[in-house]
């Protein structure tokens, strides 16, 4: 079977979005509290619209871990908020920033 040329990530997206169908299947995406976060008395960064940042980031769904590309909105000195698509929906939630490793571009990574 050949590669698709002009969109050779494709494969490897039908892939993820087939997997995080499936994590999702196992329960609701896990987000830190905001006790860990202590958002009122630490900065917060704002990714900008332009310029989207990219990462590879490990997520839980109920008891499934699984990493997969996702898109950094925001972060703190220790903490990242991340958002994925999975099935048509926009989920978001915040993962340790050690969770979280940048990639260039929406394409890169695994």
């Amino acid at each position: 079977m050949g590669t698709n040329r002009r969109y050779p990530d494709a494969g490897a997206r039908r892939g993820q979005e087939r997997q995080l169908l499936e994590a999702r299947s196992r329960g609701p995406l896990h987000s830190l509290t905001d006790e860990q976060l202590e958002l009122g008395s630490r900065a917060v960064s704002i990714a900008p619209e332009r310029g989207s940042m990219w990462g590879l980031a490990w997520l839980r769904f109920g008891d499934a871990d699984i990493r997969c590309r996702v898109r950094v909105r925001r972060w703190t000195e220790d903490a990242v908020g991340v958002e994925v698509e999975v099935g048509g929906d926009t989920l978001r939630c915040w993962v340790w920033q050690g969770a979280v490793q940048r990639t260039g571009d929406r394409a890169s990574g695994g």
